[in-house]
Parts: structure tokens; C-alpha cells; sequence
């Protein structure tokens, strides 16, 4: 068996994951990682699967975008082999959460400065403002390697905030877990 990573990007309806499983079911693939998100309508998944030895690349790509026109999916698929060991594997690091306000050009000022640390972006999410506004807080879940200098980042991160009017929070992940846990009622 050899690993392959299939991406999915499209228009969201029920019955997507169902069909790709199916699909990836009859070419004898094994789905052994997934994750999935709806943004805006469009949907995004990303599937690691185990492929028989003579499966292709080329003609997994064929099975799937066949199968989902047959379903009626609007969906553009890319297959590619399985990237082997991964950034964290080589390198320690510890996790945090970095929140900061809305404007445009803060996800590029933000991520120059992480890559500048050679920290890595986890996840990326925007939560919208309770109003419906435009308004979003945006909250990147990154490693930081252990050898970089935290002082540093946390005084670069905010000097960046700084300059474009935004508030900047940086915190461990345990630490933001435990603020940010609800308790039961």
C-alpha cells in the first residue's frame, strides 16, 4: 500500500463526504486521515489514504472526478503522493494562539513576521463579530519552534499590531484553552 493526499475544493451540499468515500472505498483506498471545513459555502477537504500498489495517481484522479460528475458534485479534486514526515517531526516546538483584530494585510503582516521565527501555522480561522459585521478576530494556532526567542517574536508581533492599529495576543495554548473554557452550568 502507498500513501496518497487527495485534496477536494468546491460548492458545499449534503452528500460530498459520502461520495468520496464511496469512490475511495471502490478503488480499494483506505481513508486513514480527513479533515474538512465549510467556508463561505465552498467546500475544502483534504483526505490521506492508503492506495493499492496499483492504483495510479493518474487514474485515482480519473475514478474520482467521473464519479463525482456522476453524483452531480461540483468539486475539483487534486491527488498527489503523501508528504512523508512532518515539520513538527524535526524540530521541537511548543503550541500557541496568537489573536489579532481585523484589517486587510494582517494575515501577511503576521505570517512574514512567524516565518522570520520559523514558526508554523497550524490553523488559521476568522470568527466573526456577533453583529454580523465585517469586523473578525482573526486566531492563528502556531508552533514555535523551542530555539526561537519567544521575547522576540511576542515584541515583533506586537510592534506589527502596533503599526497598523491592531490589538495582538499572544498566549500558550494550555493557557488560552484554560481562559477560554466554558464551564457547565
Amino acid at each position: 500500500m502507498k500513501k496518497l493526499t487527495i485534496s477536494f475544493l468546491g460548492r458545499d451540499c449534503p452528500g460530498i463526504v459520502s461520495a468520496v468515500s464511496q469512490i475511495l472505498g471502490q478503488t480499494g483506498c483506505n481513508i486513514i486521515e480527513v479533515t474538512q471545513t465549510i467556508l463561505c459555502g465552498e467546500f475544502a477537504a483534504i483526505f490521506i489514504v492508503q492506495a493499492p500498489e496499483n492504483v495510479t495517481e493518474e487514474s485515482l484522479h480519473t475514478q474520482l472526478a467521473l464519479g463525482l460528475v456522476d453524483a452531480k458534485l461540483d468539486l475539483s479534486v487534486l491527488v498527489r503522493p503523501a508528504v512523508e514526515g512532518r515539520w513538527e517531526d524535526s524540530v521541537v516546538s511548543q503550541p500557541f494562539v496568537v489573536t489579532v483584530d481585523d484589517r486587510p494585510g494582517l494575515i501577511a503582516a503576521m505570517s512574514r513576521v512567524f516565518a522570520r521565527h520559523g514558526v508554523n501555522i497550524d490553523s488559521l480561522k476568522a470568527v466573526l463579530g456577533q453583529d454580523h459585521s465585517n469586523h473578525a478576530l482573526f486566531v492563528f494556532e502556531v508552533k514555535v519552534p523551542e530555539n526561537a526567542d519567544l521575547g522576540r517574536l511576542r515584541r515583533e508581533l506586537a510592534s506589527e499590531g502596533q503599526a497598523q492599529g491592531l490589538r495582538v495576543s499572544v498566549q500558550h495554548r494550555d493557557i488560552f484553552e484554560a481562559v477560554h473554557r466554558i464551564g457547565s452550568f
